[in-house]
């Protein structure tokens, strides 16, 4: 599977991945302070259980369909840079919940982020009969909430003051789109 576009290409996880992802998956990287930093950090034995999982399915010859996962790679180089996923808010209901982080953060603030975001949305549409897709950040990412909004997602839930941290006091953001919104758009 491979979705191209003009900067960003979301792909299927390869076995060449391995290297890359053992640069960009460890506790020191910035992407850490801004996804869910209020959960514990992750630990290196954590992550290479996450390196491990991706590089798993590069090996597997029936992916789902739709991907719950792909792999997030700048077109110039063809460097790995971050991960597209979703996952069930609730099966029951058929709410799916979008995640898009970029690992690298030498690549943040070059419209990576919004670009894959675009792809992935307009690959969950096309591949499923979901009525809405949604994300959840929190006000301590306001590039996360940017990117989404300039990608066509409206904030939808704004849980005030829901999460202590770092001293602060944080708000919890979902920020979702419908289906005839996107197809509109």
């Amino acid at each position: 599977m491979r979705l191209d576009g003009e900067r960003v290409t979301l792909r299927d996880w390869r076995s060449d991945d391995a290297g890359r992802l053992s640069e960009l998956l460890v506790p020191e990287r910035p992407w850490h302070d801004t996804n869910g930093p209020y959960f514990a950090r992750p630990t290196a034995q954590d992550l290479d259980g996450m390196r491990r999982r991706l590089l798993d399915r590069a090996e597997q010859e029936m992916l789902p369909d739709p991907r719950d996962t792909l792999a997030v790679v700048r077109r110039s180089d063809d460097l790995l840079v971050g991960i597209v996923s979703w996952y069930w808010e609730s099966e029951e209901t058929d709410w799916r919940r979008l995640e898009i982080v970029l690992w690298d953060e030498t690549v943040w603030g070059q419209g990576l982020g919004g670009e894959a975001l675009s792809l992935w949305t307009s690959y969950l549409f096309d591949t499923t009969d979901a009525l809405r897709l949604d994300l959840a950040t929190y006000s301590g990412n306001p590039a996360m909430i940017a990117t989404a909004t300039r990608a066509g997602f409206v904030e939808e839930g704004r849980m005030r003051k829901a999460r202590r941290w770092a001293g602060g006091v944080h708000d919890a953001v979902v920020l979702g789109v419908l289906r005839e919104e996107w197809a509109g758009r």
